[in-house]
């Protein structure tokens, strides 16, 4: 009989575990099912509509315009050119944002793996993300493609494939090959005034070069005086911006609706308006410069004069290079700008950007620089020219670095 009650509690005993594991068995497979339906929600992109359904469609258009400027500003920095772009405007898994297609021409001399690693970080530091890269195989000329595609986690806003270049259509800038490396600094919106700042702009001893505006209140006075002051003139071609008519390039502007003939006659009354000059490059035009008929007018008159262009870079989808190297005119591109940049503090970080420029110089034995008549910048200088020459650097007229 005690034999019968202890062995009815080990039965007991056992159908209570046994019970206990189907529960168990039964809780995983209700998750293991649960789990593969969420991972079918998500893979099919069901789980965008749920949650379009309940929330509403998210707006990300602001976070993928941060990642475009950023990415804009690699591709300038990295010389790519004959950059186009073209935008769409995406409505995907509940997500509402722009993608863009991007093209543009990997210069001679620069690795792809170089160009692969800033656009990158570049993404990374404005919150974006590389989602796939390749590397095409070399054409018949030996030249490569690299294929990017960027965006915010998994969702891709840009889709960008550059192509190397010959190296006959690299720029042309003579160099020895036991050359200190060279920078140029151009200053940007001479014309408007007569201000200290202004003015000490010409004192510095190195070889600055002055970009004048026409039709301003001391446009043939300033000339004049950093001509006297040894500096160097160009013409600051004033061009439409994307933005126009809310950003006023000024009076006497090349603007997308003129003919070639009326952008020529414009130019060439621009170009008698600044004496001592020898180039010219753009001031504003980021809608303008990517236009390639109007590029070819402005520098068929270019060439008429003589003179050199700098290509001011203030779009990545600019042309006027390109169409200033196909007329034939000595050319050459802003590697960045100096005083367009905010540090941590919210000033303007204009040391850093001349240390940037000299790390372009160093790695591609020249670059140009582009700044404005601000009180930072010309402090900036004042300090950091004499230092970069104490470490090697030849600082020179940007007709030097364009020939």
């Amino acid at each position: 009989m005690a034999r019968t009650r202890a062995q009815k509690k080990r039965d007991e005993r056992i159908r209570r575990v046994l019970s206990i594991i189907r529960l168990w068995l039964i809780v995983i497979a209700l998750a293991l099912i649960v789990m593969v339906g969420v991972a079918e929600l998500f893979s099919s992109g069901r789980a965008g509509m749920v949650r379009e359904r309940i929330f509403g469609k998210r707006d990300i258009t602001e976070r993928a315009e941060r990642l475009d400027a950023a990415l804009d500003d690699a591709l300038a920095r990295l010389h790519i050119t004959a950059v186009s772009s073209e935008r769409a405007e995406l409505d995907t898994l509940g997500y509402l944002l722009p993608h863009w297609e991007k093209t543009g021409r990997i210069p001679a001399g620069t690795s792809l793996y170089e160009c692969n690693l800033a656009l990158t970080e570049a993404m990374r530091g404005s919150g974006g993300k590389l989602i796939r890269v390749r590397e095409t195989d070399a054409d018949w000329r030996g030249l490569q493609s690299l294929d990017l595609r960027f965006g915010l986690g998994k969702i891709e806003t840009h889709h960008i494939v550059l192509k190397e270049t010959e190296r006959g259509d690299a720029p042309i800038v003579a160099r020895r090959e036991d050359a200190a490396p060279r920078v140029a600094i151009v200053i940007d919106d001479f014309g408007y005034n007569r201000a200290k700042t202004t003015l000490g702009f010409l004192a510095l001893e190195d070889p600055i070069t002055i970009a004048v505006l026409p039709q301003c209140p001391y446009t043939r006075r300033i000339a004049n005086e950093a001509h006297e002051a040894g500096k160097q003139i160009i013409v600051h071609i004033p061009m439409q911006p994307e933005s126009y008519p809310d950003a006023n390039p000024g009076d006497g502007a090349l603007l997308e609706r003129h003919t070639a003939d009326e952008l020529r006659s414009l130019t060439r009354a621009v170009l008698d308006e600044i004496p001592h000059a020898r180039g010219a490059n753009n001031h504003m035009g980021s809608r303008l410069t990517t236009r390639q008929p109007h590029m070819r007018a402005v520098m068929g008159e270019l060439k008429e004069r003589g003179f050199f262009f700098v290509d001011s870079v203030t779009t990545p989808s600019s042309v006027a290079y390109a169409e200033a190297r196909r007329a034939g005119i000595p050319a050459g591109r802003n590697t960045l700008f100096l005083d367009s940049y905010l540090d941590e503090t919210g000033r303007l970080d204009v040391p850093g950007r001349l240390r940037a420029l000299e790390e372009a110089a160093r790695r591609n034995g020249f670059a140009i620089g582009i700044g404005h008549p601000k009180s930072e910048t010309l402090d900036a200088l004042k300090r950091g020219l004499p230092e970069m020459r104490a470490r090697g650097i030849e600082i020179v007229f940007v007709s030097e670095l364009v020939e």
